[in-house]
């Protein structure tokens, strides 16, 4: 099968939607498939300004394909995701598959609800713009596709309410995890004593705020838990680095400072899982989160994970067996469960354990082989 995977998004491995993608093609290679990359890049560089660049990315992603088309021959299947994909046509590719990392109206109602926190500033002029500008080309790339790959349940639910697919046209894929890193996890037992990791940029949407509220909460009650937030933003230039870190300083109580290490994103893969193994508990609060490959990462180290319940991992999870979870939003429900795993060792191994298990069974390869019974399914209906 010949494959093209297009997304308009930075050839960056170090960010969550390159990443999988990267892994993907990969893994679908490894079964013998042919497939090709099409990241920001192939795409081109015009235009520079991001929300531009949001409202023609469709446009460019068809240019693109069809040069490729043309220099390389056609695809049997072209798996676009978010936007990209609305423009392309049976002359592009025998099937066009519409995916999604985490249905961009979900993503943009909770960003609406942290403006009605007063987490954030969103003025009317956005508020208009990225509704019209965008998510109405996600629906469009939905509707026009043969079929949807999505992370989670609430993602094919809200597909199939909008009337943009039937059930049967909708597969429910989640990421993977390496094998091989499957493979080097430490043992049960092996020494950690890192305290809490929090891994992903310094948003709102990874509810940060309530993670700070939560740490003072822990603090104040005596728990004194180191805490490493890793990849909260880029490490250069110095300055920023800096002007970043003293925000995120900001928003933590003065008595949680002290506990706290700050690390900018990194390429180095091997420094990130190092951290997975080094550390006691993984916290990932978020309030908007389409898959939080971390929290699958993590479990496949046999760190044990504290989760917001409606991230797309949770499905793949059971709650007290291979994860704890939490309400998003609940800063006192969120140092309650990190204070009781954080005094109960025998527990958090058990959960590291479990979770170990359950990530043995998401494997790239597991994964890939499951999309490829997604792209027969859509080559079915041609």
């Amino acid at each position: 099968m010949r494959i093209l995977l297009l997304s308009d998004e930075p050839r960056d491995d170090s960010m969550g939607g390159p990443k999988v993608t990267l892994k993907l093609q990969r893994a679908l290679v490894a079964l013998g498939h042919e497939c090709d990359l099409m990241f920001q890049p192939e795409l081109g560089n015009w235009p520079h300004s991001a929300r531009l660049r949001l409202a023609l990315a469709p446009w460019l992603a068809r240019r693109a394909s069809r040069r490729a088309r043309r220099l390389r021959g056609g695809y049997d299947v072209i798996d676009a995701s978010s936007a990209e994909g609305w423009m392309l046509s049976r002359r592009d590719a025998r099937a066009i598959i519409s995916r999604s990392h985490g249905l961009e109206h979900r993503y943009y109602a909770e960003l609406l609800n942290d403006a009605r926190a007063g987490l954030l500033h969103k003025p009317w002029t956005h508020r208009w713009w990225f509704p019209v500008a965008r998510l109405s080309q996600v629906g469009l790339a939905v509707r026009r596709s043969r079929r949807a790959i999505v992370l989670s349940r609430a993602d094919r639910d809200a597909i199939i309410a909008r009337g943009w697919r039937g059930e049967k046209e909708v597969d429910i894929i989640p990421h993977g995890v390496d094998h091989a890193r499957w493979e080097q996890a430490p043992a049960g037992d092996a020494p950690r004593g890192a305290g809490l990791l929090f891994c992903g940029w310094w948003t709102t949407s990874k509810g940060v705020h309530y993670l700070a509220r939560a740490h003072e909460l822990l603090v104040a009650r005596g728990h004194m838990i180191p805490l490493t937030l890793l990849g909260i933003g880029v490490g250069s230039p110095h300055e920023a680095w800096n002007q970043l870190r003293e925000r995120v300083l900001s928003q933590f109580a003065p008595a949680s400072r002290p506990l706290l290490t700050l690390l900018p994103r990194t390429h180095d893969e091997d420094a990130v899982f190092a951290a997975y193994r080094n550390h006691d508990l993984l916290v990932c609060p978020s309030t908007s989160e389409g898959f939080g490959l971390v929290v699958m990462e993590a479990l496949s180290q046999r760190l044990p994970v504290i989760c917001s319940a409606t991230i797309g991992a949770a499905d793949w999870l059971r709650d007290g067996v291979d994860a704890t979870f939490v309400p998003a939003r609940d800063a006192e429900a969120l140092a309650q469960a990190i204070a009781g795993l954080w005094s109960d060792p025998r527990r958090r191994r058990a959960l590291g354990e479990a979770g170990h298990e359950t990530a043995g069974e998401l494997t790239w390869e597991e994964i890939a082989r499951r999309t490829v019974e997604s792209y027969n399914r859509c080559a079915a209906t041609v």
